[in-house]
């Protein structure tokens, strides 16, 4: 008959292996970062279509690869998620578009392809922590005082 520190040894080789085998799985799916050509192609895709509407598909596409896959490699290549990465880059459009005194901001917010002002406000809000208007008004303040 087996002593008790037998089963008990049996029972933490089990739970190690177990351990050492969902370590690897977990390692497996991090799965490896976008390629930079793929990453490229992405990029390209989203400069060239920014003022239009974007899916994961579409930037998956333009990779080359499935949505589940493509999502994975771009967060691990950039840190992070792919419909984070849009909209950084509107904003930053939308930012450079709103230097132009004469663009009104919902021109300024569909052009950038934000469907309406709100939205465009609320993502701006949270991304640079001012809302559009005070952050052209701050913009144009320091513009007026470097030119002085």
């Amino acid at each position: 008959m087996p002593a008790a520190s037998d089963d008990i040894f049996a029972d933490a080789m089990r739970i190690a292996i177990l351990l050492r085998l969902l370590q690897r799985q977990e390692t497996e799916q991090a799965g490896t970062a976008l390629p930079a050509w793929r990453l490229t192609r992405v990029f390209r895709h989203v400069e060239e279509h920014l003022g239009e509407p974007i899916t994961l598909h579409d930037m998956a596409a333009a990779a080359g690869l499935s949505r589940m896959h493509f999502a994975a490699q771009f967060r691990a290549a950039t840190g992070q998620r792919p419909h984070d990465y849009l909209l950084r880059r509107r904003i930053e459009r939308a930012q450079s578009l709103m230097r132009d005194e004469g663009a009104s901001l919902v021109d300024v917010a569909l052009s950038v392809g934000f469907q309406t002002q709100a939205h465009f406000t609320t993502v701006f809000r949270r991304i640079c922590g001012e809302t559009p208007h005070r952050w052209r008004s701050r913009e144009r303040r320091l513009q007026d005082e470097g030119a002085a």
